[in-house]
């Protein structure tokens, strides 16, 4: 598994990378392209939307803490590069103290921030 660093809301990373391929299916040129963007995005633009998600659907599980460490309920652990030639979306995936079942995906589409939500979104 390849590893890439990235900065991460003032913390670096170094992640593991998946594709999502057919078994046996080399990666793609666009996924290799995708993963030149992986380090440069702007990652603190994203913030605000995870913040949202968790505000919006966990507010209760949340109650009086504040979101001021983010790191204290959401952990990047990987990247994620789906098999897709219309656009170079990837979502960093992490775990997440209020739904550890599901986690957080955070996905950018052409090196934009485009959603926060459960990991199914993207798998």
């Amino acid at each position: 598994m390849s590893k890439v660093k990235v900065q991460i809301w003032g913390r670096e990373f170094e992640l593991g990378v998946s594709y999502q391929n057919y078994p046996g299916e080399e990666i793609t040129e666009n996924q290799q392209k995708t993963l030149a963007t992986v380090p440069v995005v702007d990652y603190d633009a994203a913030k605000a939307g995870v913040e949202g998600y968790i505000r919006k659907f966990f507010a209760d599980e949340l109650g009086d803490d504040n979101l001021d460490n983010i790191f204290r309920f959401v952990m990047p652990k990987s990247v994620l590069i789906p098999r897709n030639e219309d656009s170079n979306a990837f979502a960093i995936m992490c775990n997440f103290k209020l739904d550890m079942e599901h986690g957080i995906a955070v996905i950018f589409e052409d090196g934009k921030f485009k959603t926060a939500g459960p990991q199914d979104l993207i798998l």
